[in-house]
């Protein structure tokens, strides 16, 4: 095998002589090879990190040396090993999310990100975008944090209160506050699950908020958007589970990726979900109809549609959240209607509970599938869901009733109630729906989501069957029965905390 062509100087003959090496060449008269050519090493090239992340922070470590080397008096900080480089992300592109503790991996790296000017960290992030995840489409950066649960509002002389940030998912409205000693600040909970912490430090975002216009713009952007605010703000999506697009605007909406065992679950890919199969509904799965009280943009909702469910029914008062539902809707090839609910539960806009009992019917009966409303939308509180839902069956009766005509009639099998910690606020409505609107008074599931201290989930079950059976036990009717037969350990929310799904079971007796 042919050494590899090294250079050497002698004292003879040219000042570098070639040398080709092995003992397929000849060594010329008066050439002598140095005693330790052949321990010279083969210098090799070094190998780009499979880590693209880490790969991007190295290449613009390199650069960084280069440009002191060329100019000495250029500043350049001590670039870290690569082993003291961050290396966790999420990517959904064109999005890379950093973790929280991106800067502050540990103490070198720490230092080395600290020393860097505007300039070089604005170099930073274009480098990792452009060398480390080149080819992977990534054109936003962001550094993530957690969804706090409170927020701080201040409020300026005119009593405005100005947001901290943009909005998440979901969730019914409380309207306690929690007030400081300082009486132009509140903090208030953050039932929108506010991204308030995400840190956007590449690309273009759409409109961001500076410090004039967070207090009235930017929290009107998160409270009401209008349709050019929707237009103009940067969204991402991803898929998951069989292919289901979901679609959020960071900025105003979270993404919790950690329920991805819940979906497998409804989608009947892990443990048994209850309820979805003929067996059990004793009626074809496409004459089911589902009421999701915490939607947001359709994490669970998808799962129910993507299974073969006739229609959703979803609550939300996140404008962000419903907009990225209607369009992961749109991507998933299911129609979607969005309805606005007012404060005293009546449907706001053009149209009436009438209009929208006859738009759903008129897709029922269309010839074109794609007609077919599969999503209905309903952008306010969850504390009107029995209400409109049933002023919708009541129109439905008079369709039937009046004009001779089917009208598209609820039965409602299955409640989400999918609101942590605890969503024992809406348990009263879901009930509701599931006994008064399920076809011919058969009953169905709830599937209560809770935070649990891992040592009381068997005591947790107790709790809420005897707490649902005791508002089963006011509804007039047939006797009912309440059983658990399943509790689903999700994913752990905090040590020592197991976020879990009760399948609450709701029949008649007998």
């Amino acid at each position: 095998m042919r050494a590899p062509i090294q250079r050497f100087e002698t004292g003879e003959g040219p000042s570098l002589q070639r040398y080709g090496g092995g003992n397929d060449e000849a060594t010329a008269p008066g050439r002598h090879r140095h005693p330790r050519d052949e321990a010279i090493p083969t210098p090799k090239k070094e190998k780009p990190p499979n880590n693209p992340l880490v790969r991007g922070i190295s290449e613009f470590c390199r650069v960084l040396q280069d440009r002191h080397t060329e100019n000495e008096d250029t500043f350049s900080p001590m670039s870290p090993p690569a082993s003291d480089m961050p290396k966790r992300y999420t990517l959904y592109p064109p999005l890379l999310l950093l973790p929280a503790n991106f800067t502050t991996q540990n103490p070198r790296w720490t230092a080395f990100y600290q020393a860097l000017g505007e300039s070089d960290n604005m170099e930073l992030f274009r480098v990792i975008a452009e060398k480390g995840f080149k080819g992977m489409a990534v054109s936003r950066i962001a550094i993530n944090a957690p969804i706090a649960a409170e927020i701080e509002e201040r409020r300026g002389d005119d009593g405005f209160a100005g947001g901290g940030g943009g909005a998440g998912d979901f969730y019914r409205v409380e309207e306690d506050t929690i007030r400081q000693n300082d009486a132009s600040t509140t903090k208030e909970q953050n039932v929108l699950r506010c991204p308030s912490g995400l840190l956007p430090v590449y690309g273009d975002w759409g409109p961001m908020p500076d410090h004039d216009d967070r207090q009235q713009k930017h929290r009107g952007r998160i409270l009401h958007p209008t349709v050019q605010d929707f237009d103009a703000a940067f969204w991402t999506s991803t898929s998951q589970l069989q292919g289901i697009a979901q679609c959020w605007a960071p900025l105003y909406t979270m993404f919790s990726r950690g329920n991805i065992s819940e979906k497998a679950r409804i989608l009947g890919l892990q443990s048994h979900f209850p309820g979805l199969a003929e067996s059990e509904l004793n009626q074809p799965i496409g004459d089911v109809d589902v009421v999701d009280f915490y939607i947001g943009i359709g994490y669970f909702a998808f799962c129910y549609l993507s299974r073969g469910v006739r229609r959703v029914y979803g609550w939300d008062i996140n404008s962000w959240s419903i907009e990225g539902l209607r369009r992961g809707c749109e991507r998933n090839g299911w129609r979607c209607l969005v309805v606005r609910v007012g404060e005293a539960g009546s449907l706001q806009g053009s149209g009436s509970v009438r209009d929208l009992v006859e738009e759903i019917a008129r897709g029922d009966h269309a010839d074109n599938r794609e007609a077919a409303v599969r999503c209905v939308a309903f952008l306010g509180d969850n504390k009107w869901a029995w209400k409109v839902l049933k002023e919708m069956q009541h129109e439905c009766a008079r369709i039937d009733n009046n004009e001779g005509r089917v009208g598209s009639r609820f039965n409602v099998r299955h409640a989400n109630l999918g609101l942590l910690p605890s969503s024992r606020a809406s348990w009263q409505e879901a009930l509701q729906a599931i006994t008064g609107l399920s076809e011919g008074g058969t009953g169905g599931w709830l599937h209560v989501h809770e935070n649990v201290d891992v040592r009381e989930i068997d005591a947790m079950k107790l709790d809420i069957v005897r707490d649902i059976d005791g508002l089963v036990k006011r509804e007039p009717g047939c006797p009912r029965t309440v059983s658990c037969p399943h509790v689903q350990q999700v994913k752990t929310y905090a040590p020592g905390v197991m976020h879990c799904v009760f399948d609450v079971e709701i029949k008649p007796n007998g």
